[in-house]
């Protein structure tokens, strides 16, 4: 796994990355998944975002945050992280 990749994994591991969290230095308004009208955090990417349903069943099948990181591969996230279009905002 390269450099990058593993700053995105561990970002996600943390819940903490540049998209759900520069709003508290910025001063604007949290962001909101804008399929869902819901706050956007690493959870809501990873488990709970409907509209990204059919891109996690092509990579796992987890019911947790916990069963994400022990269980599925770190290529499968990053692959997940790529198709949803979240890689580069990471």
């Amino acid at each position: 796994m390269c450099r990058r990749d593993a700053v995105v994994v561990n970002r996600l591991k943390i819940g903490h990355s540049h998209l759900t969290h520069s709003y508290l230095l910025s001063g604007e308004d949290q962001p909101i998944c804008t399929k869902c009208d819901t706050v956007l955090t690493a959870k809501h990417i990873l488990l709970d975002c409907l509209e990204l349903r059919d891109v996690w069943f092509k990579y796992f099948t987890a019911s947790s945050l916990k069963d994400i990181f022990e269980s599925v591969d770190n290529q499968n996230i990053i692959g997940f992280i790529n198709d949803a279009h979240f890689y580069h905002q990471l």
